[in-house]
């Protein structure tokens, strides 16, 4: 948001955590209006986010990729060109540090996208402890903005932005295209278990990328609004995904006996321990050996719209009332008319049945199940579907 009557309007009116958020000292609101409406466009059109809060850190030289394969649970190193990678790193007992988006390049050139945290120290600790000499790792945080176009239209639209050939992108390619005098960076993915891609160009081209993104509203005969928190959190929920601070603790967000290894909550595919030494390797290694204390579900119901972070999940056992786990994370799915959350049990009860949480006192029951909640051919269908 930029600072205008409006804004201040928006600040004088509003109160933090409850109608926005901060996201690396700028503000995210939960909506822009009407997060029921800002979904639907989602869902069956397209739908904007400004990504460009996010922090980046471009990491360049020789021994970039040596470096990546120390702090990830996955190699970097040998991951294809011009791809994006999903991709985690653990403190040394093996409980999650962040999750992160990363970006290949080249061999010597990477961007590592966490969402907020402040790495630099302890990307500083490992250069020194494992005595690289030719890796560079700069903070850009301020040197790239970014947008997510989500939805079924989403391809069409950056077509109709000049993109050529942006629908025969597969999943996870990244491309550069020309755009106004300079490039954008477009990627094939995004956080809304839909199709969708996300645009990184240098902030001088904020301007013409919005000025084209108006130009196609009125071609197209578009809404594509903006999106909030409310939106964003329904979709990644639907998809099953996991978000830092929300199902597990992190420095930014700690809540001791909150701290989780990925095999925990479901990220155990992105953990490789048959290829390179990295930093939580040896703790992972017995960690899979011994079983998860806990694993992670989705749940769902009807009879509520709102429930507490870090309720209690009960069931029953030999007649007497048990926790079984614990709410995560949850919110209004305005598709599935019902609450959804991902929610972390206690592993020898992730079959129990016949579940409930307590509401003002009141027992409401719930399901589990796992895995996303919903799964779109759209978002892998290549070429990308155009209408």
């Amino acid at each position: 948001m930029n600072r205008r009557a409006d804004f201040d309007h928006f600040l004088s009116s509003s109160v933090l955590d409850r109608d926005y958020i901060n996201w690396n000292g700028l503000f995210l609101p939960y909506d822009y209006g009407n997060a029921e409406e800002e979904y639907s466009s989602l869902r069956n059109s397209c739908a904007i986010f400004d990504v460009s809060p996010l922090r980046k850190y471009r990491i360049t030289g020789d021994e970039a990729g040596e470096f990546l394969d120390k702090l990830l649970t996955r190699p970097a190193s040998t991951a294809a060109s011009m791809t994006g990678i999903y991709v985690i790193f653990c403190h040394e007992d093996g409980t999650l540090i962040d999750d992160s988006i990363l970006y290949k390049f080249s061999n010597d050139d990477y961007l590592l996208m966490p969402s907020d945290m402040d790495h630099s120290a302890y990307f500083d600790s490992l250069i020194k402890r494992f005595r690289f000499q030719a890796v560079s790792i700069l903070d850009c945080t301020d040197e790239w903005v970014g947008m997510a176009i989500q939805g079924p239209l989403s391809a069409a639209v950056l077509l109709n932005m000049g993109c050529e050939n942006v629908d025969k992108l597969v999943p996870y390619e990244v491309r550069q295209f020309p755009f106004a005098g300079g490039q954008i960076q477009v990627a094939r993915m995004g956080f809304t278990a839909d199709l969708g891609y996300e645009c990184w160009l240098e902030p001088g081209l904020a301007s013409e990328f919005t000025g084209a993104i108006e130009l196609a509203r009125e071609s197209m005969d578009l809404a594509i609004p903006g999106y909030g928190l409310s939106t964003l959190e329904a979709c990644r929920l639907e998809g099953g995904f996991i978000v830092a601070g929300w199902d597990f603790a992190t420095k930014a967000d700690p809540a001791p006996g909150f701290e989780r290894n990925p095999f925990e909550v479901g990220l155990g595919w992105l953990v490789e321990l048959d290829g390179v030494d990295f930093v939580g390797k040896k703790a992972l290694v017995e960690k899979k050996r011994e079983g998860s204390r806990y694993g992670i579900r989705g749940f769902q119901t009807a009879d509520v719209q709102e429930v507490e972070d870090g309720a209690s999940i009960y069931g029953s056992k030999d007649g007497a009332e048990i926790v079984i786990g614990s709410v995560n994370c949850s919110t209004w799915s305005w598709g599935l008319e019902s609450l959804i959350g991902n929610a972390s049990i206690y592993t020898e009860h992730v079959c129990t049945r016949d579940l409930w949480i307590r509401v003002n006192d009141r027992p409401v029951k719930i399901t589990l199940r796992r895995g996303p909640f919903i799964n779109l051919d759209r978002r892998t269908q290549i070429p990308a579907p155009l209408g």
